[in-house]
């Protein structure tokens, strides 16, 4: 570069400037320098002001100017402290030392840009070779080593392996180097070979291999030599000489017992043998204890792919619990906060055979971090403990035949459960101790001895072990923790006062019978005027009719005895609710609706009818109650909590570790607490202050459904650990690409805090007022959808779309608009071609709900072009990381209603995300007729410069840096899909087999289900990070995501006019 500037052709100066190693020539410009640095930080400022005043990429250069100018003044500082009258001043050696630190810390990111970093480091090498050439040259050796490893390291990282092995090769010009930076050295380079071998093969790997066994370990410490051991097994297991890498990982672990690479490496080698013949457990023992020896010494981002593959070797326990007893055996010395983020997985090996050496883990976990365990047990317990009661009295009901529940799901509030039961032996052998009760309402132990029995409404139930394992370890951690715990259940216990009013309630369960009628309909799109509603169907509207305004959750859990806050609170509301002279009116009124011995009163599109009309009436009462209330009027105990109540974190701090000094702590609650129409309920939104002074929204959710719930989490778990990949990568990080995962915190089996923006608005509610301000409904093109399909005469179904008209309908009327086209078709004796279905949608588009609504939403509410601008370009990147997820990762379709966008910042989340995993086969769903949400409202306002550049692009860099090898990202799936396939199998089992005690899930099927499931996953990951000539699969998903013929072919339901 330096001749190059220097040639007569092309003399350029600024090209040069970095790049004079010229020490003379710096000293004459020494006295100019303090000028030129304000002059340039001037300019650099009054640059900056003229830019948008949201800082983004354009601001990097600006910064990275700012950089240069500093590096250039404290050049000039180490220069200054070189003159031949300071050279043995202890001062100038002070601040000379103190500069080199600073450069040393000053390192880049891996999202920086590695041209303006050659620069700097070209600099500063030549300040540490004047630093090397006065006395100091021991500094200036080991900072230009240092410096050379860093560039390197980071060139490998943005996959530049050639300038990497270049940039190490210079270290050598270095005379006498530090051993520890040429041990560093070494390291890189081996890596670089590694990762060379991922595309250009084996002979990468020798070349590695070769670079280990000529070098001469007499020079280093046991540690390095140890580390080059393992390095070496690595290659040779790669390479397939399998015992000599075994004898390689034996030596490095017995040179230095407590090098966590060595373990690791030895561990991944044990795992991929033991996996090929599972028969020999010795070796699955041992894969454990490599990878607990592993995590003793190793920060928790780097232990969770290790602690990921412990779960899932557990999947091959045999009857013995032969691997189950060696993680009980070896995890002694895992620091607890390790296990934090598996704590899910860890209840799911608690309730199965393995729970009884798992307990003492979860003992020690608990014992650390008794709020991180506490809810998510104390969740766990009660439910086990519904489900009995559930179990018990479909028995007693009939012998095996089942009782009608919601959704099919054993359903039942755990706020009105009683929970101050006592426990009895365990079905399974246990150590014969004292047990004590966990009560919902508060923490007073009951002290009775096991044999006594879970009494019910219908006798004694016996108490299956995992009820006694979820009470012994709450029991510990009470005895451990008293104020916490107690304060724990404080505020659990004033949370039932957050519960919905009567006709909030029953206006969720019209919403959600309103959610299965459309999804009948879709599933009978072929014969609508004579589709009726499914007995399941039936059921829940029949239960919701009998049980109108006391709650389906309610019913069969009511207790006579009031313990606490909770079960007075739903006392008060039930009686209050009893006496009302509306209700009584309402009540008789919905059950004459709802009459289905009238006849064409089982017609699907007749029940539709019916809820749309109660949910209006009941979204008109709604909108009448108070928007908000005082705490203090219900719930003393919040009102009144301070820290000096006890020191109880912020809900989910845990969900993910970090150093203790940053976990933030409840200063206070609040005293408004507002009612806001979220997450399809009326939820209340807490706001808590956190002691460093932030306030906290979290919303008290109410859910119906107890395993659907867990489901959720698991992606929102997953989602949180793939974050720490995507930050790992330079393109990635450079996009800013990054899950928004909200906390949710189970309390209890059917409450749930959820983590909240109150910026956040959902797609369907930005429709909705869109909607209401056109004056259409928004679920007429639904309606319009299946007249096309039923109506008896097309003449009848002009004159319903007229009445449409006049009555200004609204936000769902597109819906039903599609069900009137398919009628008209129908009527005529034919079914629905592709043609007509492009047709609905073009009407619909044309007449209801036009391609530029968002468009529309975001010009009204982002008034200036920088906020505008700002906003699209953030969701783009959201919407492609969400898109590229709900594809790979096969979870269920991505609704109007799950999708929230933060209106402050740009950010897209999703609620209740899952997989899609068929209900009969357990395979994931991979028909569908768009791969993820791109439709033409979305895509008009992402324009079509943003679908093919940075949507395209960032769902490419989310693939490529996934598909990474390092980041053992199957190891992360196989954990998590472990617990969603005994979940599947269990809620399979109820199914068949109601009111049996369902058994563990065969260890063989297991792992057969979640090996197919991962390989899915895998392949559409894969499919996606390769390219195919110039072009990449990304912009074929897109085009089908974007395509006309595709989104015809969707569920109404799903709205894809949006």
């Amino acid at each position: 570069m330096l001749e190059y500037a220097n040639s007569k052709g092309n003399t350029n100066p600024h090209l040069v400037a970095w790049k004079v190693p010229n020490s003379a020539l710096m000293k004459d410009a020494l006295s100019q320098i303090e000028r030129l640095v304000e002059v340039s930080s001037q300019l650099a400022i009054k640059e900056w002001r003229r830019l948008p005043n949201i800082v983004s990429h354009i601001h990097v250069p600006l910064l990275q100017a700012a950089q240069q100018i500093m590096e250039l003044q404290e050049a000039a500082q180490i220069n200054q402290g070189l003159q031949p009258a300071n050279i043995n001043r202890g001062s100038s050696l002070h601040d000379m030392k103190a500069i080199v630190k600073t450069w040393r810390n000053r390192l880049p990111m891996i999202s920086d840009d590695l041209s303006h970093w050659g620069d700097i480091f070209a600099w500063r090498q030549h300040h540490y070779q004047f630093i090397q050439n006065s006395n100091h040259s021991i500094l200036g050796v080991h900072a230009s080593a240092q410096a050379i490893n860093h560039f390197g390291k980071i060139a490998r990282k943005h996959n530049l392996t050639g300038v990497c092995l270049d940039s190490l090769s210079r270290i050598h010009t270095i005379p006498s180097v530090p051993i520890v930076d040429c041990f560093q050295k070494i390291r890189q380079q081996v890596k670089c070979y590694l990762q060379m071998s991922g595309t250009m093969g084996k002979s990468e790997l020798n070349e590695g291999l070769e670079v280990i066994e000529s070098t001469n370990l007499k020079y280093f410490t046991k540690e390095f030599t140890a580390e080059f051991y393992a390095l070496k097994g690595m290659f040779l297991a790669q390479i397939g000489r399998s015992d000599d890498a075994n004898k390689a990982f034996s030596a490095a672990v017995q040179m230095h017992d407590t090098l966590v690479k060595a373990w690791a490496l030895w561990g991944d080698y044990l795992e991929t043998v033991f996996t090929r013949d599972s028969k020999q457990l010795n070796l699955g023992v041992s894969a454990i204890t490599c990878f607990l020896h592993a995590c003793r010494h190793q920060n928790e981002s780097k232990s969770r792919k290790y602690l990921a593959k412990v779960l899932w070797l557990l999947t091959y326990d045999d009857e013995k619990s032969t691997l189950a007893e060696a993680v009980d055996k070896y995890c002694v010395g895992v620091p607890p906060i390790q296990w934090l983020p598996w704590i899910p997985q860890l209840l799911t090996c608690l309730v199965r055979s393995e729970g009884r050496f798992i307990m003492n883990l979860l003992s020690q976990v608990g014992r650390m971090y008794p709020q991180a365990v506490y809810f998510p047990i104390r969740t766990l317990y009660l439910t086990l403990k519904i489900e009995q009661r559930e179990r018990h009295k479909t028995t007693d009901n009939g012998q095996g035949r089942p009782a009608t529940t919601t959704a099919g799901q054993s359903s039942t509030s755990a706020a009105t459960v009683s929970t101050s039961i006592s426990l009895s032996t365990p079905t399974t052998p246990e150590p014969t101790m004292s047990s004590s009760d966990t009560s919902d309402s508060s923490l007073s132990s009951q002290g009775k001895q096991p044999g006594q029995s879970l009494t019910g409404d219908a006798g004694p139930i016996r108490a299956p072990a995992p009820m006694w394992r979820c009470s012994k370890i709450m029991h510990m951690q009470r005895e451990l923790h008293p104020t916490i715990l107690n304060s724990l259940e404080g505020i659990v216990d004033q949370m039932v006062w957050f519960r919905e009013n009567w006709y909030e309630e029953v206006l969720r369960q019209l919403k959600q019978g309103l959610a299965k009628c459309y999804a009948v309909a879709f599933e009978n799109r072929g014969a609508v005027a004579d589709a009726t509603i499914t007995p399941h169907t039936l059921n829940f509207v029949k239960k919701l009719v009998s049980t109108f305004g006391v709650g389906i959750e309610n019913v069969s859990s009511v207790t006579t005895t009031f313990s606490s806050a909770a079960s007075e609170s739903l006392a008060r509301r039930a009686q209050a609710t009893a006496q009302d002279p509306v209700f009584q009116k309402m009540k008789s009124q919905f059950t004459t609706d709802f009459d289905f011995s009238v006849p064409g009163s089982t017609k699907l599109h007749n029940l539709i009818n019916k809820l749309k009309k109660w949910i209006k009436i009941l979204e008109a009462k709604t909108k009448l109650l108070p928007k908000s209330f005082l705490i203090e009027e219900k719930c003393r105990f919040l009102s009144n909590f301070s820290q000096h109540t006890a020191e109880v974190e912020l809900p989910g701090e845990f969900l993910l570790p970090k150093h203790s000094h940053y976990y933030v702590r409840i200063a206070r609650f609040m005293p408004r607490v507002e009612i806001v129409q979220k997450h399809n309920t009326a939820a209340r939104r807490l706001y808590i202050r956190g002691h460093n002074g932030k306030i906290y929204p979290y919303l008290v959710v109410n859910d119906a459904c107890l395993t659907e719930s867990r489901r959720e989490e698991r992606v929102l778990q997953l989602l949180r650990m793939l974050n720490h990949f995507l930050t790992k990568q330079k393109e990635t990080s450079r996009r800013l690409l990054y899950f928004t995962v909200p906390r949710v915190v189970a309390i209890s089996p059917q409450m749930r805090l959820v983590e909240d923006n109150p910026a956040s608005v959902s797609l369907l509610d930005v429709y909705k007022q869109r909607c209401a301000k056109r004056g259409i409904e928004h679920d007429s093109p639904i309606a319009r959808y299946y007249e096309r399909l039923a109506t008896v005469q097309a003449r009848g179904s002009q004159a319903s779309h007229q009445r449409c008209a006049k009555r200004g309908i609204e936000h769902d009327s597109p819906i039903a608009r599609y069900y009137e086209r398919l009628a008209t078709v129908q009527a005529r004796g034919s079914q629905a071609s592709h043609q007509v279905l492009r047709d609905v949608l073009k009407e619909v588009q044309n007449n209801m709900v036009p391609r530029g609504l968002l468009k529309e939403w975001a010009v009204h509410t982002f008034l200036t072009a920088t906020d505008y601008w700002t906003f699209r370009k953030t969701l783009t990147l959201h919407l492609a990381l969400m898109g590229f997820a709900e594809f790979v990762l096969h979870l269920t379709r991505m609704n109007p209603d799950m999708m929230y966008l933060h209106q402050d910042c740009g950010y897209l989340n999703i609620s209740y995300f899952k997989f899609d995993i068929d209900d009969q086969t357990g395979e994931l769903d991979a028909n569908r007729p768009v791969p993820f949400r791109l439709t033409p409202n979305i895509a008009e306002f992402l324009t079509t410069i943003g679908v093919i550049g940075p949507l395209t692009a960032s769902m490419v860099a989310a693939a490529r840096c996934l598909v990474q090898p390092q980041y053992k990202l199957p190891s992360f799936l196989k954990a998590i899909l472990r617990d969603e396939y005994i979940t599947w199998h269990k809620k399979k089992q109820e199914e068949l087999q109601p009111g049996a005690e369902p058994t563990d899930m065969e260890g063989e099927q297991l792992i057969t289900m979640v090996n197919k499931a991962v390989s899915a996953i895998t392949t559409r990951l894969h499919n996606l990070a390769t390219f195919e000539g110039a072009e990449s699969r990304v912009s074929t998903l897109v085009a089908a995501a974007n395509s006309h013929d595709n989104l015809c072919r969707m569920d109404p339901a799903w709205h894809p006019w949006l």
